[in-house]
């Protein structure tokens, strides 16, 4: 059954603090114009808001109780034949998106200059953000993950990266290790990231899929979208491509923009470019029959 309106999921959080770094990407996303866009496509959509976690202690309580509240989000969203669009400051996010999809063979299509694969015992900067992915799987956290509501411990043999390159040889070889695929950015030659992420598509089944956009997927020749820049990413015509291919390709359960900081850089630009590829692949989605219009 295709979905018959968008659920927004509005999450304005990093590590719990609201409007604080990546936590304002969701507001710029929203003031310069996604709204607008979504009218555009006549496209029926309600806004499901994340409320403050203040109450639980320290970033790490507080961010697992976004994850709990963004499952529950996505689960009443997909209950209601609604596609679950996630607006949201950390990465992390999608560990709740699919929490809240509750579909076991779940595939992934991931969009993104780093793996979110790391554990306490291989990470060097104390980001809690680059751990969504191991807790996923049930390496990390596992009594705080395992509170989430629909968790269940998934493998990763359908998970395909595109854009994957900035990594230390330990994470390279984890995602290897991992069974997953990675379409890997490079510094010494372009990449035709569209070409390549429909070869891979049609040779392997990847739905359903959760679709994960970091926007630090973009090459670093576009400004900071965040503190972790880095080059040999997309550029914005790529972007757009894979974004128009991925629903036509795949069949999309949910798509998480993520990961911007609208004032580590020219927050307007990479705004209007995290709104063109949304809209991009909700027309797309469209197109596909996976989504009808009002």
């Amino acid at each position: 059954m295709p979905a018959n309106a968008i659920t927004i999921i509005f999450s304005p959080y990093h590590v719990g603090l609201r409007d604080h770094r990546v936590g304002n990407g969701p507001h710029r996303i929203r003031r310069l114009g996604l709204l607008d866009e979504l009218e555009r496509l006549q496209i029926k959509y309600d806004i499901q808001k994340i409320d403050p976690v203040d109450d639980f202690e320290g970033e790490i309580g507080r961010s697992f109780e976004i994850l709990r509240r963004t499952s529950k989000a996505v689960t009443e969203a997909v209950a209601q034949s609604k596609f679950p669009l996630v607006l949201s400051g950390n990465c992390m996010a999608s560990a709740g998106v699919a929490c809240g999809l509750g579909i076991k063979d779940l595939g992934f299509i991931y969009f993104d200059a780093h793996d979110d694969l790391d554990s306490p015992d291989v990470n060097e900067n104390g980001y809690l953000d680059a751990m969504g992915l191991s807790m996923l799987r049930g390496e990390s956290w596992k009594t705080l993950i395992s509170s989430v509501p629909g968790y269940q411990p998934l493998e990763y043999n359908r998970f395909l990266y595109c854009g994957l390159r900035d990594q230390s040889e330990v994470q390279r070889q984890r995602v290897i290790d991992a069974g997953m695929t990675a379409i890997w950015g490079e510094t010494s030659h372009k990449v035709d990231y569209a070409a390549e992420l429909q070869a891979h598509l049609e040779k392997k089944d990847y739905s359903p899929a959760l679709v994960h956009l970091d926007l630090d997927v973009l090459d670093e020749s576009y400004g900071k979208v965040n503190d972790y820049p880095s080059p040999g990413g997309m550029f914005e015509s790529d972007l757009i491509r894979c974004m128009e291919l991925v629903p036509k390709q795949s069949l999309p359960t949910s798509l998480t923009v993520c990961s911007f900081d609208p004032d580590a850089g020219d927050g307007d630009k990479i705004a209007r470019i995290a709104i063109r590829a949304i809209s991009t692949f909700i027309k797309s989605l469209i197109e596909a029959g996976k989504l009808v219009r009002d």
